[in-house]
């Protein structure tokens, strides 16, 4: 056969015809899978851009966290010194009170603030020997529970010994009693000390 024969010459323009359907298809095809690889690319891209940011708002938030934190660590520490600092001082003070004369009204105080808590119409009264108790003082706490109160109340001094500074009323059966040692009141008013030092801490960081 020869190139010419229009046999020939047909199927040579059927194949290039072919030929050019398949170029252009794998052209449509390729463009196809750049495109999608494109916006593949970006999906993953703009996904990948979320979770950074996300990571960074958690980095950002964990920071925040921890400084928050060590400022709340660093307030308490700041308190309990304090805190410390004024019951030094109390305890001072107190020492220095109790080594004075004017002492005695001060448990006479204490006796009636106890026979009032304690509640009863009798009741004996303990006490130490670093603050003594008499008779007469006992007389002028009950005239102090009548005068706030109205209720009369007897009481008699105790042969039991306290270790602590302050006094211990107990009912004449001893099945109730009411503390009143100088270290039972500390305990009892730490509440109100720490909150004052801590309302005073707040105000001297707001100036």
């Amino acid at each position: 056969m020869k190139a010419d024969n229009p046999l020939i010459r047909g199927i040579l323009s059927e194949a290039r015809t072919k030929a050019d359907e398949i170029g252009k298809a794998s052209e449509k095809e390729a463009d196809a899978i750049i495109m999608e690889a494109e916006e593949r690319a970006e999906r993953e891209a703009e996904m990948e851009k979320r979770s950074y940011s996300v990571r960074l708002e958690q980095i950002k938030a964990r920071e925040e966290s921890a400084r928050r934190s060590i400022d709340r660590l660093s307030e308490l520490k700041g308190l309990d010194a304090a805190y410390t600092e004024v019951m030094d001082e109390v305890n001072l003070r107190l020492k220095d009170m109790i080594d004075s004369p004017s002492f005695s009204s001060v448990l006479v105080q204490w006796i009636a603030e106890a026979a009032i808590g304690l509640d009863r119409k009798e009741a004996k009264v303990s006490f130490s020997e670093k603050t003594p108790v008499t008779d007469e003082m006992l007389r002028q706490a009950e005239a102090l529970v009548k005068k706030e109160t109205g209720a009369s109340v007897s009481l008699t001094l105790d042969a039991e010994r306290l270790s602590g500074a302050g006094v211990v009323l107990s009912s004449m059966d001893g099945k109730v009693s009411y503390n009143n040692q100088l270290d039972v009141r500390m305990r009892r008013y730490s509440r109100d000390i720490r909150r004052i030092v801590q309302e005073e801490n707040a105000r001297q960081n707001s100036r």
